[in-house]
């Protein structure tokens, strides 16, 4: 149960995080990129990935000498009851909004791509459904499945990657120039807000056995995001341009329908849209288990399993009423959604460390 003594190690943590931006990246980087970055827009990765670095090394640093406390412990200890009691009001405030956008386009993707005429209420109870059930079983019956899927996600991303370089077509994609490295930087800012998520998987630290190991992992996981946004975007910008692109939905979806192999294999989008949607039960998932652990700390629970059932429910509701349509739960993606998450993800853990460097917490 959520209760349970087991825990994870710090690898499973990492594929959880990998799992958690994995259906966001599909979802928000290649229009936001192409928007900004244009035709050099398939680079961000690259300079996205050093900030990230940063943010590995200052959780690392953290957690060096308070390997079994969680992120909740070190923000009580380091500033405070009260500054961090209000800090943690404000990470759960944000993780229960997150619940709701990460909830509404898991239905909005059904809803454009498969299913356009079913109610949007019966993909949300559908996908609530099982991860309540899944939650039952704690994060350790969460990470091995996230362990599986994660392979499947690589193998079957992989494959598609491939399957469209036919359809690439290199004047998309260059020529790049000097004059491209302040779009490419300004578009960087969506693919470290997404990864800035990082942050939010240590909330359940105490369950993660080998915190230690919070750099290498963190590391390997840094090449592993770096090539598979590169794919993802090289992919998108390269068959269908960036004005295409940055117009469009649902840019990987409308490439992944383009596939044809050998003219006997069509329409593979349906096991990309399903496989994309498989991939929203860890995001989902691993959410929900971080506001029951603020919660547990904020008010020094011991038993929390309960507290699925209401936070379900919330997601249920609230996801139906944070947007009218797909185009309102973009734009609050763009204009809220990408800010904040470098303020919870980057900014506040930076200053956790700085401030428990001064008061000799940390």
């Amino acid at each position: 149960m959520l209760s349970s003594r087991e825990k994870i190690s710090m690898r499973q943590a990492v594929i959880l995080f990998l799992l958690l931006v994995f259906s966001q990246s599909i979802r928000l980087l290649p229009t936001y990129v192409a928007r900004i970055g244009e035709r050099a827009g398939w680079l961000t990765p690259i300079v996205s990935i050093l900030p990230f670095i940063f943010l590995v090394y200052i959780i690392q640093e953290i957690f060096k000498n308070n390997k079994e406390a969680n992120l909740s412990d070190i923000i009580i200890k380091t500033l405070g009851k009260t500054s961090g009691t209000i800090l943690l009001f404000l990470y759960l405030i944000w993780m229960m909004v997150s619940l709701g956008i990460l909830v509404r386009y898991f239905a909005e993707k059904f809803l454009t791509s498969v299913l356009p005429n079913t109610p949007m209420s019966f993909f949300i109870l559908t996908i609530l459904a099982v991860i309540f059930y899944a939650m039952q079983g704690g994060i350790v019956y969460i990470s091995r499945t996230a362990e599986i899927l994660f392979l499947l996600f690589t193998v079957s991303f992989t494959f598609l990657f491939l399957c469209t370089v036919p359809n690439f077509k290199v004047i998309n994609l260059f020529p790049i120039t000097h004059y491209d490295f302040l779009p490419i930087l300004k578009s960087s800012y969506s693919n470290i807000s997404i990864w800035g998520a990082f942050t939010y998987i240590f909330f359940f630290g105490d369950r993660i056995n080998d915190k230690e190991h919070a750099k290498r992992f963190g590391l390997q996981g840094a090449v592993y995001l770096v090539i598979t946004t590169l794919m993802l975007l090289i992919q998108t910008i390269g068959v269908y341009s960036y004005s295409l692109v940055q117009r469009t939905s649902a840019p990987y979806i409308s490439v992944v329908k383009s596939i044809s192999l050998l003219r006997t294999i069509e329409r593979i989008e349906s096991i990309s849209v399903t496989l994309w949607a498989i991939a929203d039960f860890v995001p989902i998932s691993v959410t929900i288990y971080v506001i029951v652990s603020i919660i547990k700390s904020l008010f020094s629970l011991s038993e929390v399993k309960s507290l699925v059932s209401p936070i379900t429910i919330f997601a249920f509701i609230f996801s139906q009423y944070i947007a009218h349509n797909s185009f309102e739960l973009e734009n609050f993606s763009n204009y809220i959604s990408l800010p904040l998450g470098i303020i919870f993800g980057f900014i506040f853990p930076l200053i956790i460390l700085i401030v428990g460097k001064i008061r000799k917490k940390i």
